[in-house]
């Protein structure tokens, strides 16, 4: 009677269940009574009835303590570990599942000790605490090595911890090894919520990589022919149109998916659909949705338990992060995500898949990245080299040293530019940088084999546009800060801080001409990040900050005016 009550509950009949248990009337003692409370207990917490279902399974928990059977002790605790993990107790989920784990055996069952190394695992991942969590799937995965023990349904589990795992820690090669893997393992397990997971992240995948073809393709075939996409789908279908600059696409597919993922209660879906939507309106022109739209999604965001899961989304979406830094209505809830999820810090035409795509950053870090992963440059000079060439295309080894290291001694001066070129050619391909000319006076330039995305170039773009969000979304510090011993770069790196500062003050002036204090603030802080020891800049923000700032705030305004000018 009591598993019949249990397989109501298996069913989601929680109601029935519970008025089952209620009629059985009090067991006699010893394990019988301790699996009607474990049972009853978990249907009334899965009712929403936390407080009592909780107290019925820790009752239980004692119980079986005191009976001193391992097994059984050991799927209580688990059970309760699922509990308090669903309560955002993690520190406390931990503990169980570790207990649950020193007790629980392999044979005859492995099932409950699968599930308790997945569900550690999947503490350790939401804790970005990678290395930790890749002991328990190692373990999971060497149990499922064994033909008697192995699923598919377990398999799909430890694969997507893994495709979790490698994604976060920015190993594509093994991510996508994890996603195809799974694939192939949920197309025969007819899982439907599985396979619209699996095709989300490699659509997701491909389109962080530029091949926005095999994202779409990946995206459609998770469903059958003819179907409509779900909800899910439809929001990883515009992020990747946002992602190749389709934005009315991407539009299109966010608002029509919205009242579905309202209504099926995935938060983590719903506020990542808001963050996204709200930068595409924003690209498309319409400022004052894509405030509100914004405004809901950082509340929510800020309401999460698991906020640093939306960090890789708010470093791709830097430009609506900063846009939203000098908006009035949203500053407020950004600064708080900001604060919560520490300092914070785009795509190719379907033709051109075939391409290496770099991102060059130099501004206030220095960075090459091709497809996805971080390229080992050893030399000062190989990223400079890159913006050079550019922006220079088709000088001589004589002119780029001239025009770079003028100071330098002509013969080690030219040596070290073949270092960099060669060091380029290794890291991103023989065809990186090429050369024409006759074989003395060889002319270099980026070769037609590589696709690079500087932040040099696009902060420029950005200024000639008056787009202050995307200028300062990429601008993240001075030009390679680093290299002290190139008079072009002293020049690049004052010319664009300049650039920069008079943007940012122009738009601040206007805002204070207009009354608007506030914005005025905010773009005064802005322009302060950029050149901390602008004097004129300093008393400006104290003058504003006294018409709408607390006191607390004019204070620190007044000590940083005044420490900066003592």
């Amino acid at each position: 009677m009591i598993e019949l009550g249990n397989l109501m509950r298996l069913m989601g009949r929680f109601e029935e269940a519970a008025q089952h248990f209620a009629q059985l009337g009090p067991m006699p003692a010893g394990e019988l009574s301790l699996r009607l409370q474990r049972w009853w207990g978990t249907t009334e917490f899965q009712m929403g009835h936390v407080d009592s279902g909780l107290a019925r399974c820790e009752k239980a928990w004692h119980g079986y303590i005191s009976l001193g059977d391992d097994e059984l002790t050991g799927r209580i605790t688990q059970t309760l570990a699922q509990m308090y993990s669903v309560l955002g107790n993690v520190s406390r989920a931990l503990q169980l599942n570790k207990e649950a784990l020193r007790v629980l055996s392999v044979d005859p069952v492995p099932y409950p000790r699968l599930s308790t190394l997945q569900s550690i695992a999947t503490i350790y991942i939401e804790a970005r605490l990678f290395e930790e969590a890749e002991i328990y799937v190692k373990e999971a995965r060497q149990i499922l090595s064994n033909p008697e023990y192995y699923s598919d349904q377990w398999m799909i589990l430890v694969l997507t911890n893994e495709a979790d795992i490698y994604r976060l820690k920015g190993n594509s090669q093994r991510t996508l090894g994890a996603l195809l893997e799974l694939r192939d393992l949920v197309d025969g397990s007819g899982d439907h919520e599985v396979r619209i997971w699996v095709a989300s992240r490699l659509a997701e995948f491909h389109s962080e990589q530029g091949q926005f073809g095999r994202a779409l393709e990946a995206l459609h075939a998770g469903i059958d022919a003819g179907e409509e996409l779900p909800a899910a789908l439809l929001v990883t279908r515009g992020v990747v149109f946002r992602r190749r600059g389709q934005v009315e696409l991407a539009l299109l597919d966010f608002e029509a998916a919205l009242p579905a993922v309202r209504e099926s209660g995935d938060s983590h879906l719903l506020t990542r659909t808001l963050l996204h939507l709200s930068d595409s309106l924003r690209r498309a022109g319409r400022g004052q949705e894509s405030v509100e739209v914004l405004r809901e999604g950082l509340e929510r965001l800020l309401q999460d338990k698991d906020k640093a899961r939306f960090r890789p989304d708010l470093e791709e979406l830097s430009e609506l992060t900063h846009s939203a830094m000098l908006e009035p209505d949203v500053a407020p809830f950004m600064e708080a995500v900001i604060e919560k999820i520490a300092t914070l810090t785009g795509s190719v035409p379907l033709d051109e898949e075939r391409l290496t795509h770099a991102q060059v950053e130099t501004l206030g870090r220095t960075r090459v990245v091709v497809s996805g992963q971080p390229v080992a440059l050893t030399l000062h000079g190989s990223a400079l080299m890159l913006v050079y060439l550019a922006r220079h295309p088709g000088r001589t080894r004589q002119e780029i040293q001239l025009d770079l290291y003028p100071d330098k001694d002509p013969v080690a001066g030219s040596n070290y530019i073949r270092s960099v070129i060669r060091e380029l050619r290794e890291a991103l391909g023989k065809g990186a940088v090429v050369h024409a000319g006759p074989h003395n006076m060889p002319r270099y330039s980026l070769g037609p084999g590589i696709s690079l995305t500087i932040d040099v170039l696009e902060v420029e773009q950005a200024l000639e546009r008056g787009d202050m969000a995307r200028m300062l979304a990429l601008y993240r510090g001075p030009f390679l800060k680093t290299i002290t011993d190139s008079e072009w770069a002293d020049d690049l790196r004052e010319q664009l801080q300049r650039a920069v500062t008079g943007a940012i003050r122009g738009q601040m002036r206007r805002a204070r001409e207009a009354g608007d204090l506030k914005r005025a603030l905010l773009l005064a802080n802005q322009l302060l990040r950029v050149d901390p020891y602008d004097p004129e800049v300093l008393v400006e923000r104290v003058e504003v900050a006294r018409g709408v700032a607390s006191p607390q705030e004019i204070a620190r305004y007044v000590v940083e005016m005044q420490r900066m000018g003592s």
